[in-house]
């Protein structure tokens, strides 16, 4: 009996000590939130605080502080310190064009294609029409019976998919390379489907475009429209830099198509002209004759362009 009073004693003061640690616990998550806003971390780095307190050990320790943190910064115009290894100059030019030529070349094709095609509104479906059955028909006297052509049943259609052929490649050995044949594969051929004979052989020939860049400097416009954007006079000064009283000067506007379609070829032929007169306007602002000043125009191609040289 005397072991039984102890054992018990030992197991209450043991769930009374627990009940404390919870009841302790669960109070310092309550009055944790409360504390968050005068911490410097939110609500969750707060109670995360409490809880390693609360743990104690290793975690509980103060983090020591980041490598260099009280150090002075580093001055980022003396990094790096080695020039990094860059093509030379003439290969980054010839880079450049190439970009330029596919920009150009995109461009070209987008306009060729023309606006993506819209669809026309579906016709509105004809109103369904009740099939009378056997009784409504008896009861109006109708003698009209739906049938085949020839008597009978109409046959029912098959709809069964062909049969689908699974590819099975060749067993291949570790480390060998699959052979590649000189001529590309034949082109697969599916029942029911006509393979177009332009699919496979000689790729066909890109249009001839005039893919260089125009020469002269850039004059930027707003889109669809003759205004000039913000900024542009300087580079209008930096063309002319250079420049003498009877010198020619060169004015080129571009319509920007997106269609070589006649009238919108047309269209953006305006808008070109548009924007080599506005050019040329503030050209003989900076004292160049009229005289001295050649327009062009041309409906591919973007904003404007003024240059000393044609």
């Amino acid at each position: 009996m005397n072991t039984r009073r102890v054992e018990t004693g030992c197991a209450l003061a043991e769930s009374r000590g627990n009940g404390r640690a919870g009841l302790r616990l669960a109070a310092m998550l309550a009055v944790a939130p409360g504390l968050a806003g005068c911490a410097q971390g939110d609500a969750v780095q707060s109670v995360t605080g409490w809880w390693h307190q609360y743990e104690g050990g290793a975690i509980a320790q103060q983090r020591p502080p980041p490598p260099g943190a009280h150090q002075p910064y580093p001055h980022v115009g003396l990094t790096p310190t080695e020039a990094p290894e860059m093509p030379s100059a003439s290969a980054r030019t010839a880079l450049t064009d190439q970009l330029k030529a596919e920009r150009n070349f995109g461009r070209r094709l987008a306009a060729a294609d023309g606006p993506l095609p819209v669809a026309p509104p579906k016709p509105a479906a004809p109103p369904k029409t009740a099939v009378p059955t056997g009784q409504d028909a008896a009861a109006s006297g109708s003698s009209m019976t739906v049938a085949a052509a020839g008597g009978g049943a109409a046959p029912a259609q098959d709809w069964t998919m062909p049969a689908v052929t699974k590819f099975a490649p060749p067993p291949m050995r570790p480390g060998e390379l699959p052979q590649i044949g000189p001529t590309p594969p034949p082109a697969p051929a599916f029942p029911g489907f006509d393979i177009p004979a332009t699919a496979v052989g000689a790729p066909r020939s890109s249009p001839a475009y005039a893919l260089a860049e125009p020469h002269g400097m850039l004059i930027r416009f707003a889109q669809s429209s003759d205004q000039m954007l913000a900024g542009q006079e300087k580079s209008i000064g930096d063309a002319l830099t250079g420049w003498k009283a009877g010198l020619p000067v060169y004015v080129t506007g571009f319509g920007d198509a997106t269609s070589l379609a006649p009238d919108d070829q047309a269209a953006s032929l305006r808008l070109a002209l548009a924007r080599a007169k506005s050019l040329a306007e503030t050209v003989m602002l900076r004292h160049v004759r009229a005289a001295d000043v050649h327009l062009a125009a041309a409906a591919n191609g973007h904003f404007g362009r003024v240059s000393l040289v044609p």
